[in-house]
Order: C-alpha cells, then structure tokens, then sequence
C-alpha cells in the first residue's frame, strides 16, 4: 500500500476546511439566505458531485507517483501549465490569509487586545516546518487530528442542536431561492477548495470508483456544514449571526457544556490551530509543487539540502504567504472584507480554472 490513502487524504480535506467553515459560512448563509441559509450546503451538493466527477475523470490517466498537477501538465500541457501556475500563486497567498485569519481569531476570543503579528509568525513558522517535510507526514498528522477535533467540535454542536429554535431556522420561501443558490456557489467553493487541491497530493494507490468516493466525502461534508449553520441560525437567528465576526466561536461561548461554558472556548479555540497548522502546510506544500511543475523545475538531489529546488520554491511561497499576511489585512475591518469578498470569489475563479485544464486533461485522445 503505496501513501497517502484514501482515509488519510480525506481527513487532511477535513481538518484543513474545518478552520475556514467555521469561519465563513454560519456568517455566510445568514446573510445570504436568511432563515434558509442551512440549505446551502445540501443545495451545493451536486456542485461538489460535478467537481468529483470532473477532477476524477482526469485522474483515470494518472500514473504511479502523480497528482493531479502531473496529470494536467502532461495531459494539457497549455491551460495546464497556466492554471498550475495561477494556483501555485494563490495558494501561496491563501496560506498567509490563512495564518492572519487565525491571529485574528485568537484576538476575537481569547488575547483581545493583543497584536497579531506574533500569531502570524507562528502560524506562518510552523506551516513551513510542515511544507518542507513530506506530504505523508502532512497526511498522518491530519488523520490524528481529525478525532480529536471531533470530539471537540460534536458535543458543541449537540447541545447547540439540542437547543436550537425552529422559528429561526423557517419558513423559507420564494424570495429566499436567489439568496440560497448565492449561498449554496459560496459552500460549493469552501469544499471544493479541498476536492480541487488534496488530489495534487493524491501519489500513492489509486482510488477505486474515486467519483462516487469523493461525492460520498462531499455530502458528508455537506451534512456536517448543515449541522454547523442550523446550530448558530437557530441559536442567534439571520440578522445576529450575519453580524457576528466568528459566529461559530460565539456560539461556543454561548453553549454551555456541564455547568462550565466560559471554560470551554479556550480549550476550542486552541484545538483550530491543528486545522489552521495543516491548511497553512497543505497550502504552502501545494504552492510549491505547482511552481515547480509550471516553471519546469526538475529535482536536483544532488544539491544541499537548502539550495534543492524543493526548499528553494517552499521558502518563495512561505515569503509569499508572509508579504500576504503583512499587507493584505492592516486590521479586523479590512480582514473581514477580505475574507468575504476577495477570498470567496479568488477561490472560486481558480477552482474554475482548474476544472477547465481537468476537463482538457480528460479528454479521449486518439
């Protein structure tokens, strides 16, 4: 059995959404749709199925030791190679948005007060130790994580769902349906983001019946993101939650579990940086390879450690991710925007843009 697995390679797209779904879409949904913001998900599904069946199509021609970055470039050596270069650069700058997201975080809920800029170099620090060892340590770590940051995550949500008022969560009607097919491009893009790019790390045994496979992970995911906005829209309702920085961290707050609710949202709080350690190394990991693969940089084994070409296009991208974190959000405000705008709509576009070079790399050759 050649690594990553299937297992380990779905719990790395697990751990590595939990920190931005948490972050993004209770928030999302409630500004989006209002009341029926908790359909988004289920209504992204068959988005999520397409990216699957898309991304799935174009692995059938991979070979032993390829991702799906091998595969575009060989298959489509044109709008492969641009798109590979094109997500080598924004994942590169999602990492650093990543680790000022998580500053930011820890700010909102535990060190208010506090200056970021210590969180992002940790962040950022530990991320690079991540990127510069292999991609199955990555993938190991990511299937330890996953159980602990469950039983973090599932008695929260319980005794939110346990508590949550039906009145908030209905009716739905017409007027919602536009609000709700926004909402549901916006949740399609938060779990694509890990069906488009895990599979640059998918080197090891092919995955049988992969579509059905990744659609099954992907309703799952939609499943569990249902439970996740459903729980702060029926605790706060749409106008409150729409409001909320991190509604999600302010539903831990307002959740109490076994008489000690204001101990718990440190414990949590802490717990998501496993989710920000591995998306920050998974996005900086994946930066690189594909700046190596579009610019056509080959393996020099024979160098130093620190002047391989692999360490080399790591570093670029932690220095990227940094220049990122610096300038793109001076303060909270800014942040929020960021993330809310810029981000959602960037993912989107290069989630298309490789779903474009898939589509190219799938076709029948004669």
């Amino acid at each position: 059995m050649r690594e990553p697995t299937r297992r380990q390679l779905q719990a790395l797209g697990f751990v590595a959404l939990l920190s931005p779904a948490t972050r993004l879409l209770p928030g999302m949904a409630a500004r989006r749709a209002s009341h029926a913001g908790w359909l988004c998900p289920i209504l992204a599904l068959p988005l999520c199925a397409l990216v699957s069946a898309v991304i799935s199509r174009a692995m059938r021609y991979k070979s032993p030791g390829e991702g799906l970055g091998e595969v575009l470039l060989r298959r489509s050596p044109v709008l492969g190679r641009a798109a590979l270069g094109v997500s080598a650069l924004y994942l590169a700058l999602y990492a650093g948005f990543t680790v000022r997201s998580a500053a930011s975080r820890f700010i909102y809920t535990v060190y208010t007060g506090s200056t970021p800029w210590i969180f992002v170099a940790a962040g950022l620090g530990a991320g690079l130790l991540a990127a510069l060892g292999s991609v199955k340590r990555l993938a190991r770590t990511a299937e330890l994580f996953r159980p602990l940051l469950l039983l973090a995550l599932l008695p929260v949500l319980g005794a939110a769902i346990a508590r949550l008022d039906w009145g908030e969560l209905l009716p739905i009607g017409v007027r919602d349906i536009p609000g709700m097919a926004l909402g549901a491009l916006e949740c399609a893009g938060t779990t694509g983001f890990a069906l488009t790019f895990v599979p640059l790390f998918e080197t090891g045994d092919a995955v049988e019946r992969r579509a059905l496979a990744m659609t099954s992970w992907s309703a799952r995911m939609a499943l569990f993101h249902t439970a996740l906005i459903a729980s702060v829209l029926g605790r706060f309702g749409p106008e409150l939650s729409g409001e909320f920085t991190y509604p999600f961290f302010a539903l831990v707050r307002n959740t109490g579990l076994f008489g000690v609710a204001e101990r718990v949202e440190a414990p949590v709080t802490a717990l998501w940086v496993l989710s920000d350690f591995v998306l920050c190394g998974l996005a900086l990991t994946g930066s690189a390879r594909l700046a190596r693969l579009a610019l056509g940089i080959k393996s020099a084994p024979g160098r130093p450690w620190p002047l391989r070409p692999r360490v080399l296009t790591t570093l670029a991208a932690a220095a990227a991710a940094l220049a990122c974190a610096l300038a793109a959000a001076p303060d909270a405000r800014v942040l929020r925007i960021v993330s809310e705008k810029a981000v959602v709509w960037a993912n989107l576009a290069v989630i298309a843009l490789m779903l474009a070079a898939a589509l190219s790399a799938g076709r029948r050759r004669r």
